[in-house]
């Protein structure tokens, strides 16, 4: 059973995605907040992959995601945006070597997520 990490500051989405996967047969672990994250990723070790908000207040999943990469935690990552909405954001991107597979777009297609969470787990 793959154990997804599933991090957003929006709790309806959260509810969303940890009700869809679970029903997909995958163990979920939620965090509310980049900050609750990063404590997760510090502990946590068996991580297949991580489903991230790009945007959260003071701690952002780039943040939660350099850190993963600084423990030398090497699990698959699906960025959650609204928009890309700065050049920032889009260097960001860019530097962490990101593809548009990594990326889903809110409102969130649940197949489409399930879709890339497989593909992922797969390569």
């Amino acid at each position: 059973m793959p154990k997804i990490l599933v991090v957003d500051d929006d709790q309806r989405i959260i509810e969303i995605l940890e009700k869809y996967l679970r029903a997909k047969g995958m163990e979920v672990i939620k965090a509310i907040s980049g900050e609750k994250a990063l404590e997760i990723v510090d502990s946590e070790t068996t991580i297949d992959l991580m489903v991230i908000d790009m945007k959260m207040p003071k701690v952002s999943g780039f943040d939660v995601i350099k850190r993963a990469l600084e423990l030398d935690k090497q699990f698959p990552v699906l960025l959650l945006t609204g928009s890309f909405d700065s050049e920032e954001a889009l260097r960001k991107i860019e530097n962490f070597d990101f593809k548009e597979d990594d990326i889903l777009y809110k409102p969130i297609d649940l197949l489409e997520l399930e879709e890339k969470i497989k593909a992922k787990l797969k390569s």
